[in-house]
Parts: C-alpha cells; structure tokens; sequence
C-alpha cells in the first residue's frame, strides 16, 4: 500500500509540477508579447514627438532662407533707390551707373530654397511613413495576441491621427477624385 500511495503522491506532484510549468512558461510568454506591445506604444509616442520637431524645423528652415532672399531684395533695392537718387541730376553721373558693377540678386539663393524645401518635405515623408509602419507593426501585434489582449485590453491605433496632410489631399481621398496641379 505504501508504495501505491507513494507513486500517487509522486504522480500527482508531477501532474503539479508540469501544471506550474506550463503556467509559468504561458504567464512570461503573455508578459513578454505585452512588453513588446508596450514597447511599440512607446515608439510610436516618441516617433510623433520626433515628427512634430522635424515639421517645425523644416517649416523655420523654409522661412528663415526666404527671409534672406527677401532682405538681400530689399537691400538691393535701397542701394538702386540711392543710386539713381542720389545721381539723378547729374546725367552724366546716371550714365556710369549703367557702367558701374552693380549688386544682383544672387540667384543660388532660390535655388537653394527650391532644394532645402524639397529635401525637408523628403524628410517628412520618411518620418511619417515611418509612424505609419509603427502604428501597423503595433495594431499586427496586438490583433495576434488575442489571449494577451483580452487581458490587458490594449486598442487598435488610427495611424491618420499621427499624419498631418493637407485639405487637398483630404479632399481627394473623400471624393475619389484629383485634378492636375496648375502651377500658373
């Protein structure tokens, strides 16, 4: 009898013993998909804040070069206003203006611009696509972990919240329909 009852207990601490391992193993493997989810919540956060920076920068960039080629006018156009003022009376003095080296507007200015602002809206377009990644990587994650997500109750994201985009664009997803950029 002794041995009989011996072999139950040993059974039965076994049958425990496997029970206890397998909720062990099941309690990380839940605890790990929910830091993973944690972890893409906070990437998601922080690739946000990152974008809210890079748009304001790219927008200070794009209005401080203008602001440069709007002083460099000015400027050129005071130095004409005082040439041809100051050399008004005197014809022959107006002759050498049109002889003189005169101040131009430094055209590389613009085309500078031209690049810094396609380079910053390049830019953008990375980091917003990047966002949008996160935000599905997030929801994949979180749809696939039914188990995990029953119990820790985390929600689908809505990427449009994290991406700024214009009326145009909005209006063209709405109606289905775009026309052709007119530049004149």
């Amino acid at each position: 009898m002794r041995n009989k009852s011996s072999i139950m207990v040993i059974g039965c601490l076994g049958f425990v013993g496997i029970f206890l391992l397998i909720a062990i193993i099941s309690a990380a493997m839940l605890w790990s998909h929910r830091n993973t989810a944690i972890a893409l919540d906070e990437q998601i956060k922080a690739q946000h804040v990152s974008n809210k920076s890079n748009y304001d920068n790219m927008w200070k960039r794009f209005k401080e070069m203008a602001q440069v080629t709007d002083m460099q006018a000015d400027d050129i156009k005071k130095v004409y206003t005082d040439l041809i003022a100051g050399r008004y009376n005197d014809t022959g003095a107006l002759f050498k203006i049109v002889q003189e080296q005169n101040p131009t507007m430094n055209k590389d200015l613009y085309a500078k611009l031209q690049n810094e602002i396609s380079a910053g809206r390049t830019e953008f377009d990375r980091n917003q696509k990047k966002i949008a990644d996160l935000v599905r990587e997030y929801n994949t994650h979180i749809r696939k972990h039914v188990l995990m997500n029953s119990i820790f109750h985390f929600q689908t994201m809505d990427a449009d919240k994290f991406i700024i985009t214009s009326e145009r664009t909005s209006d063209a997803y709405q109606t289905g329909k775009d026309n052709e950029v007119k530049l004149r």
